[in-house]
């Protein structure tokens, strides 16, 4: 339980800081990865909806607090986001790197068009046509390209996780 706890909040650390300040740099058209939903869905894809909704959960916070104007809006959006996820990981084949990616891409344009909807909502002048081609799409493809360097760490690190908890339990 210390080991996952442990890696989790490195990597949301890691990737919060690296999205807050090297990414800022290296964006294609204004777009860059969202390096914390990625986290989040392919842990909830290749280990399970719990792990999902709590490395959701805590890198939403780390959204809100950083870039947030209400805190808990960001952190209950990825929680949703890894349950959903997480829920569809007992019906794939986890173990396939197209499939996590594939899936990456599906879950980022939905959660970034939920974001977008709910954030412009109020203004009226919701142009979403044009969101959705020059920043949600974009941005899902970069989430998807980040997937397939995510999926072999996480995959070592569940079996990791799963053999000291087995030996933990004789």
């Amino acid at each position: 339980m210390k080991k996952k706890l442990l890696f989790y909040s490195f990597f949301i650390v890691f990737f919060l800081l690296l999205q807050t300040t090297l990414l800022q740099h290296v964006k294609i058209h204004g777009v860059m990865p969202n390096m914390l939903i990625t986290l989040t869905i392919v842990t909830a894809l290749v280990r399970n909806s719990t792990e999902g909704a709590v490395v959701g959960f805590f890198s939403g916070i780390c959204i809100d607090m950083q870039f947030g104007a209400v805190l808990g809006f960001y952190g209950l959006l990825g929680m949703f986001a890894g349950i959903a996820a997480g829920s569809l990981s007992r019906k794939i084949y986890r173990e396939n790197l197209l499939v996590v990616a594939f899936f990456t891409f599906v879950y980022s344009v939905v959660y970034e068009s939920v974001v977008f909807v709910i954030n412009n909502i109020m203004s009226g002048d919701i142009n979403f046509a044009f969101a959705f081609t020059r920043i949600i799409l974009p941005e899902a493809g970069y989430n998807c390209a980040v997937s397939l360097l995510l999926f072999p760490l996480l995959v070592k690190a569940g079996k990791w996780f799963d053999k000291s908890a087995a030996v933990r339990k004789y």
